[in-house]
């Protein structure tokens, strides 16, 4: 059996788009690809894809709550993501409750079918995801991690890992959706309306 510690500092995937002219100098190491705001980020989107995920295990929703808390100091503070780029200090994401939503959804489903990728086995991305709840971005990005077993843990391996740190960093975006499934998988879905 691995050592779930040894996963900490394996880097995960990165995804973002960007809409025409959102780019940061130096990010050109990201995986590019072209593919309702929730009152206090409360799961939103009134369909079937969101409601399965709207009655949420209390000490998961707290997870997902401190993990904004600790993004948005780390953007106050501003970064250097390395290879992703040097940050100033950025506004505060708010919880949007379509994305919370979709990232709740993610890593349920990787969670429920043992797997650890952007992509469902079918095939199916953020962007899909982010359809079926209901968010129609301007911009968006997503971060996944897996064996971190804290917010404080998972924020640490984001930030230590260039394109991570950037997404999290990257001004463009303004709100943010945090998903935490049972067996320490994360799902954090960026985006700007």
């Amino acid at each position: 059996m691995l050592d779930r510690r040894i996963l900490v500092f394996v880097p995960v995937a990165i995804l973002i788009f960007c809409a025409q002219g959102c780019g940061q100098s130096g990010n050109t190491t990201l995986n590019l690809i072209g593919l309702g705001n929730g009152s206090e980020g409360e799961v939103t989107g009134g369909t079937e894809y969101c409601e399965a995920v709207a009655d949420w295990n209390a000490q998961w929703a707290e997870f997902e709550t401190a993990v904004l808390e600790l993004v948005n100091e780390h953007r106050a503070a501003g970064a250097d993501c390395g290879s992703g780029g040097s940050f100033a200090a950025a506004g505060p994401l708010s919880m949007n409750g379509e994305l919370r939503c979709a990232a709740r959804n993610h890593s349920m489903d990787m969670g429920t079918r043992d797997y650890f990728s952007h992509s469902s086995p079918e095939g199916e991305g953020p962007g899909e995801r982010l359809n079926h709840a209901g968010y129609s971005p301007s911009t968006w990005g997503e971060n996944i991690a897996w064996g971190y077993e804290s917010p404080e843990a998972v924020v640490s391996g984001w930030m230590g890992s260039d394109g991570h740190c950037a997404n999290i960093m990257n001004a463009n975006f303004t709100q943010i959706g945090v998903g935490y499934f049972e067996g320490s998988l994360w799902t954090q879905a960026f985006g700007r309306p």
